[in-house]
């Protein structure tokens, strides 16, 4: 899927900036997974897991393309 060439009202500093806070917001959220699977079961402690990993994989995506984009 191609992404749109140009969001109108967007500039390109104010989507990086958001793309910026997401990754940040998704590393938070697989932090505060981290400090709750403890107090859960096996099974769900090992899907919070791959919740975990997920989310630090999507803010690593988020922050190649903030890196492509400023390249």
């Amino acid at each position: 899927m191609t992404p749109e060439p140009n969001i109108p009202g967007v500039s390109k500093e104010e989507a990086l900036a958001l793309l910026r806070y997401m990754a940040d917001h998704s590393d938070h959220h697989a932090e505060e997974l981290r400090e709750t699977a403890p107090a859960l079961g096996e099974t769900a402690a090992a899907a919070l897991g791959e919740a975990i990993a997920l989310l630090q994989q999507s803010a690593a995506k988020i922050r190649q393309a903030i890196a492509e984009t400023e390249a």
